[in-house]
């Protein structure tokens, strides 16, 4: 099986000519003998209509060989490849970002995870993530490749017949966005720059099984003022550890013009409970009092862009 090491999704990324998209990809890799076969590779993005990805990776792994075969198709659209007949596993992903790692998983196949670090916030040192960027992916436990068709599984039973040359897929969000809004944020104007930090996050998720880790981890994110009295923040994670939820906490660090630093938590575990199979989590708190500081400079760290949203609220006291 494949070994991808730890590296992002970009820095493995191969992008194929429109001539080359009937051969075989890795050099390492016998030339495709004239009995391949050609087929189509359909996506259906009914379970994410509005993915964007500037393109995306398609990944055959075959029992026996090291390398997979791999086709890259520009857009949300794939196309025709050809392998020789055989029996494949399959997974496909978008190739077009940077702030996620690859590992392997116990059978060889992509763990897509986040970069970590020591990071310090307020007075104090935090091993947090940064957080992922947007991943769409799909997998096929088993296609059988042969001169007759193509034939795979899905859902439990077997696609395809004599003459049928086309693999059907279904991408979905595996990084599902979380929106964090605090309005009626008091002395909001003596703030100098903000740090946010959200505990219980999976650390990753296997893309050919789709099922998350068990770890738990802080991800750390940016939040940023778009008035005088509210916050607003939007990031991506891998959802809730695979085995469920060990409680979240968002925690806001504000830094005031005088030098002090303060810190408001709040448990939403609730909230990620009930809204854990959600592509989008909003978060809304209501009534932050901070200590009186005097104005921060121009150009203090705000930056009052507005996203525009609607999903569920959740009222939280300061």
């Amino acid at each position: 099986m494949a070994q991808f090491g730890k590296i992002s999704l970009n820095q493995v990324s191969l992008l194929v000519a429109m001539s080359l998209l009937s051969s075989c990809i890795y050099d390492s890799l016998p030339e495709c003998p004239d009995g391949r076969v050609e087929f189509v590779i359909e996506n259906d993005w009914r379970v994410a209509p509005d993915a964007d990805p500037e393109g995306m990776a398609y990944l055959f792994f075959r029992e026996g060989v090291e390398n997979p075969w791999r086709f890259d198709f520009p857009g949300r659209n794939a196309g025709k490849v050809a392998l020789p007949p055989g029996e494949y596993e399959f997974v496909m992903y978008n190739n077009d970002t940077s702030h996620v790692l690859l590992e392997t998983d116990a059978d060889g196949m992509p763990f897509a995870t986040m970069e970590s670090e020591t990071l310090r916030i307020g007075d104090a040192d935090e091993d947090a993530f940064r957080p992922p960027d947007v991943i769409w992916a799909a997998s096929v436990g088993k296609v059988w490749v042969d001169r007759c068709g193509v034939r795979y599984s899905y859902a439990g039973r077997t696609v395809g017949d004599t003459g049928d040359f086309r693999l059907l897929d279904y991408p979905r969000l595996m990084t599902p966005a979380v929106i964090v809004r605090v309005l009626h944020v008091e002395n909001l104007r003596g703030v100098v720059y903000m740090e946010g930090l959200l505990s219980g996050m999976a650390s990753g998720v296997d893309l050919y099984s789709g099922v998350r880790s068990d770890d738990a981890v802080d991800v750390a994110f940016d939040p940023k003022a778009v008035s005088d009295s509210s916050i607003e923040a939007r990031f991506n994670t891998f959802g809730l550890p695979a085995d469920g939820s060990s409680g979240n906490v968002l925690s806001l660090c504000f830094h005031l013009s005088d030098g002090r630093v303060m810190w408001k938590k709040f448990d939403v575990s609730e909230h990620f409970v009930r809204a854990r199979y959600a592509n989008e989590i909003e978060i809304v708190i209501d009534s932050i009092i901070l200590p009186d500081a005097p104005p921060a400079p121009e150009g203090g760290g705000f930056d009052p862009t507005v996203v525009g949203w609607t999903t569920i609220e959740v009222n939280y006291a300061a």
